[in-house]
């Protein structure tokens, strides 16, 4: 839902109890800048300073070892589902797949250090390989203070009995860190997401395919999980991964010349509605469809609210939930329950760089320029790479009046940036050459940047406010009110990056105020 700003966030994920848990039962833990030793987070809480929790476990990515470097989609959908079903555990303390991407493909050199990094008493790693119609997988459990291996095994199945192998580890894992399980938990770990093996595989391929964020990636993860439901009509996540799909590509704004954007708004909705007809409790259905309402009406989100808490309370402890939540809620200037639904996800995962980054974003909007500028530094010491975060520090900077910080991020944003993806970026670099008096250049470099989608007719809301911010920076109100302007349809998403301080050069423009109205709810508005 944060593909606007080319991001690399996924489709999120939902569970329900209550209707809605409010966000105020849960603590704010998560420390909105830097930690009290002025180092970026994750901190060291009280409760690591005294050791990890010997319930706490990381599950770090495992090899593929197969001949085939194509056969590495297992090897990360077998981590990536070993985290979600030890994170159904609720007396186990899994860290996030975010947390352990980092150290992918690293041996463990040093599992006390490693522990320690992460916070954890558990370290798990194991290896896929597959070949001859055979799946090997090894595992091993490591106590992190000692690294003494407490548990191993080697599984030898067909290579279509992922999801046996799956039940299997994370039953050994459980225990191997928890003790005995109930009955409860045994149930948690042993749900299989689908009946059938081969659509399976195919929702593996689709998820590591749309990891990749890229137009064509994102369209052969659609591909995958459409095979998916022929196989398998009854698997609810796989209908709603195809729903997220098609709302990241009408996100994102990438060309699809078969399909009109409102058909892809259309085919979202009716994936997740599938999903929910199979399985009403479905957490990946229920996100599918809050996202697509959010496009779907974009100046009511008619029905997206009760969607995302519904998400949220089906599954409190995903991350990701509760960070498209925000964004969402950040979209509709509802600033006090988005940043509680920040803190929420930074407290499940305070590595998340793409919530750090979002967090920033709205305390820039709101003019909390050191708040925002701790936000986005901290995300950086995560990631140096991430190029939107630089081009938000710039941002940041420019408000804060810190020129040589601002020169700076732009730098790095230019530096970082991907090659195919002008929007994270180009607007700084415009906004600079136009401040530095190098008018020409900025004006041809704002024409290039139009030029990446004027041809697709309307733009997409980003790219719109990204070549409306290189207007204002080269002093052509006219121009960047057009652009605005030529947004459709014209909802809250577009309302909210018009707070933007880049935009106050134009504020009093009559024209401009008629454009914020014109994408305020109307009034008796959900």
């Amino acid at each position: 839902m944060t593909g606007a700003k080319a991001r690399g966030t996924g489709p999120g994920v939902l569970r329900a109890l209550a209707f809605f848990v409010p966000l105020s039962v849960y603590p704010a833990v998560f420390l909105l800048a830097q930690c009290p030793d002025g180092s970026p987070p994750p901190c060291a809480s009280r409760t690591r300073a005294a050791g990890p929790a010997a319930t706490s476990v990381a599950v770090l990515y495992f090899d593929n070892v197969s001949r085939d470097t194509a056969d590495a989609y297992i090897a990360d959908g077998l981590t990536e589902e070993l985290i979600a079903r030890l994170g159904q555990i609720e007396r186990l303390q899994v860290k996030s797949r975010t947390a352990v991407q980092r150290y992918r493909g690293r041996p463990i050199d040093d599992p006390t250090t490693l522990g320690r990094t992460l916070g954890v008493a558990n370290l798990v790693s194991g290896s896929i390989r597959r070949g001859n119609g055979r799946l090997r997988v090894t595992v091993e459990l490591t106590r992190a203070s000692t690294g003494v291996r407490v548990w191993g095994d080697t599984y030898e199945r067909g290579s279509d009995d992922l999801m046996a192998v799956e039940t299997d580890i994370a039953q050994a894992i459980a225990s191997g860190v928890g003790g005995r399980l109930a009955p409860t938990e045994q149930r948690a770990l042993v749900a299989r997401p689908s009946t059938d093996p081969e659509a399976y595989d195919h929702f593996l391929r689709g998820n590591y395919l749309i990891a990749q964020r890229t137009g064509v990636a994102v369209r052969r993860a659609l591909a995958e999980y459409e095979t998916a439901v022929r196989l398998d009509p009854g698997f609810a996540k796989a209908f709603g991964r195809i729903g997220s799909a098609y709302t990241i590509f009408y996100d994102w704004g990438w060309p699809w010349p078969e399909l009109t954007r409102d058909s892809m708004l259309e085919r979202a909705i009716s994936a997740a509605s599938m999903g929910l007809h199979i399985d009403s409790l479905s957490a990946e259905a229920w996100m599918a469809r809050a996202l697509a309402l959010v496009y779907r009406f974009p100046r009511t989100f008619e029905g997206a609210d009760r969607a995302f808490r519904r998400a949220v309370t089906l599954d409190p402890r995903n991350a990701e939930a509760w960070h498209h939540y925000a964004v969402a809620m950040t979209y509709a200037a509802r600033d006090s329950v988005a940043a509680l639904a920040y803190r929420r996800a930074l407290d499940l995962d305070p590595e998340r760089v793409i919530s750090l980054a979002d967090f920033a974003w709205l305390r820039y909007f709101q003019r909390r320029y050191a708040e925002a500028a701790t936000l986005a530094d901290s995300g950086l010491a995560l990631d140096p790479q991430a190029d939107y975060l630089h081009a938000i520090r710039a941002q940041i900077a420019l408000g804060q009046g810190d020129t040589a910080r601002f020169r700076t991020a732009v730098a790095a944003a230019a530096r970082t940036r991907r090659p195919d993806y002008l929007l994270t970026t180009e607007h700084m670099v415009i906004t600079q050459e136009a401040r530095d008096g190098d008018t020409a250049s900025a004006r041809a470099r704002l024409e290039r940047l139009i030029g990446t989608f004027r041809d697709r007719g309307h733009p997409a809301f980003f790219e719109a406010y990204s070549a409306a911010v290189g207007f204002v920076a080269v002093g052509d109100r006219a121009g960047a009110i057009a652009m605005l302007g030529s947004v459709s349809p014209r909802g809250l998403i577009v309302g909210c990056y018009m707070r933007d301080p880049a935009f106050d050069p134009i504020r009093d423009d009559p024209r401009f105020q008629r454009l914020v109205a014109e994408t305020r709810q109307p009034p008796g508005a959900p």
